[in-house]
């Protein structure tokens, strides 16, 4: 199966806790060798009928390299709802010891939302959904899906900076989230000021390129030392 993805790597980027700043987990994501975007080489996998295949082995990728992170840091894994759906995810999570989670992105099939929260719970994960306030990811998805975290997508978040419309759409968001106990994360953070603005907009997690960009692995440890020295967040355990 992993020959699909022969040309990738699993890149990482730091999720942080925002009240306590300090780095919980990390989003893997794949890096192509010849520089084509995911969501690229993704619709030609559709299109060839093998994209299933596909997330199945960039996942395979990422959990077998994600052993070198810090122990306690929990990882998301990004699929589609036939992904987390299909025969073999079990297996590839069986014998570790981290803490996973499945991050839906947002073009998934809503009507199988009972489904997959069934599956994410017998999987002993945790499941998020992706770019919400983006297309279909909206309020009656998450209260639908009962997700553990919801992730705001980065450019709603960049128009709520300056615009009240767009801070009320979050904060609709943020509500539907907490109506399910879900935590809220926002993506996009690229300032000191964006870090306070997601605070004050109600998340408890953040991600972005001032929190860490993704990083191949062997380079992590020099991120969080560097997270640490420049702007104060830790790594337990480092």
């Amino acid at each position: 199966m992993t020959h699909i993805a022969e040309d990738a790597r699993a890149f990482f980027q730091p999720l942080v806790d925002l009240p306590a700043s300090t780095v919980v987990g990390f989003e893997a994501l794949a890096r192509f060798a010849d520089g084509t975007p995911p969501p690229e080489r993704l619709a030609q996998a559709e299109a060839a009928g093998v994209r299933d295949e596909l997330e199945m082995a960039l996942i395979e990728l990422a959990v077998r390299t994600s052993v070198t992170l810090p122990e306690h840091a929990f990882v998301t894994l990004n699929a589609s709802s036939s992904t987390m759906l299909a025969e073999g995810l079990d297996a590839i999570l069986a014998g570790t010891t981290r803490a996973w989670g499945l991050e839906l992105y947002e073009g998934s099939a809503v009507e199988e939302s009972r489904a997959v929260r069934e599956r994410i719970s017998s999987l002993g994960a945790f499941l998020l959904i992706d770019d919400a306030g983006a297309g279909l990811a909206d309020e009656k998805r998450i209260v639908d899906l009962r997700p553990d975290i919801v992730k705001i997508d980065r450019l709603l978040f960049w128009a709520a900076l300056e615009d009240a419309t767009e801070r009320e759409r979050v904060a609709s968001l943020s509500r539907a989230a907490s109506s399910v106990g879900a935590r809220v994360l926002v993506e996009g953070i690229e300032t000191a000021e964006q870090v306070d603005a997601a605070r004050e907009l109600g998340a408890v997690l953040g991600q972005g390129y001032f929190l860490g960009r993704p990083t191949p692995p062997e380079d992590i440890p020099a991120v969080l030392a560097e997270l640490q020295r420049t702007i104060g967040i830790d790594t337990p355990g480092l």
